[in-house]
């Protein structure tokens, strides 16, 4: 499947930052910059998410969770991606989980912006994102940030993202549901009449922290088995957790469920920074 997507320019990750000496945002600070919302003739709630999202934007890149998810995406290991895509966003609209769900499009917006400036490639990283309860305003919104919505009919199927994965993608998963996460480790989706392999497929995954997830049921439940069953798939395909923490970006109202980075390691041996990065141990 092929998607044009058009996409704005996603600049470097530091161009990004604001200044330290600044106490507010500095989407408020110049009251005679152009809106480009507007400027696109879109609507006024588009408006209002592009102005929530511009706040989480300048706010991620004040926070050390910044700079830990830039220390983790500049691995020399890394694997080449060819596209990045979100499943499990949520809804954008007003709703008591607005804040994390924009923050969490921040923080898909900055590792796209990260990988598009230190990728090798020409091209523009085309963005995809999944959830079965966007509305046309959220499609409108994404698609104005350059993001291709794809469709699914409930949040437990893969729909069309699971026909656009493959060895070079990319996936954020910040709320997707343990039926989904079955979905996606056992490759049971065709591709050409023929089975794909997680072996083949997502060789990065940014999602629910495995091992936090764990805990969250006792032992006895068919959640807690399920999880376990998760992590072992993980493990037999050699791939290697990284928690992500920092501080200045979440509150305690939108405090997301902890989150991890799984990088599959396919035979590399880490050097140097990378061997001694803090690994918050294999699955």
């Amino acid at each position: 499947m092929e998607v044009m997507v058009e996409q704005i320019v996603v600049p470097r990750w530091d161009s990004h930052r604001p200044s330290r000496r600044s106490s507010k945002p500095t989407s408020k600070s110049s009251g005679s910059a152009p809106n480009p919302v507007k400027a696109r003739g879109l609507s006024k709630q588009t408006e209002k998410l592009f102005a929530l999202y511009l706040e989480s934007k300048e706010l991620f890149y004040r926070s050390t969770l910044a700079t830990r998810f830039e220390a983790m995406l500049h691995a020399k290991s890394r694997p080449r991606i060819n596209k990045i895509i979100s499943l499990g966003l949520g809804s954008l609209g007003a709703s008591k989980d607005q804040s994390r769900r924009m923050k969490q499009l921040a923080i898909f917006m900055a590792i796209a912006s990260h990988l598009q400036a230190t990728s090798e490639r020409q091209f523009q990283i085309p963005l995809y994102a999944q959830d079965p309860s966007f509305t046309k305003t959220d499609e409108e919104f994404l698609g104005f940030l350059g993001v291709q919505v794809l469709r699914t009919p409930e949040a437990s199927d893969l729909g069309e993202a699971g026909q656009m994965i493959d060895e070079e993608t990319l996936i954020y998963s910040p709320f997707l549901t343990i039926e989904a996460y079955g979905r996606l480790f056992a490759a049971a989706q065709k591709k050409s009449e023929k089975v794909q392999s997680l072996e083949r497929i997502a060789p990065v995954l940014i999602g629910d922290d495995f091992n936090a997830l764990k805990l969250k049921w006792e032992k006895r439940t068919a959640e807690h088995r399920n999880v376990e069953s998760l992590m072992r798939g993980l493990k037999e395909r050699s791939y290697q957790r990284r928690a992500i923490s920092g501080e200045g970006f979440w509150t305690e109202s939108d405090n997301p469920f902890p989150m991890a980075l799984y990088w599959r390691q396919l035979g590399r041996k880490l050097e140097g920074a990378e061997a001694t990065a803090p690994l918050k141990g294999k699955l």
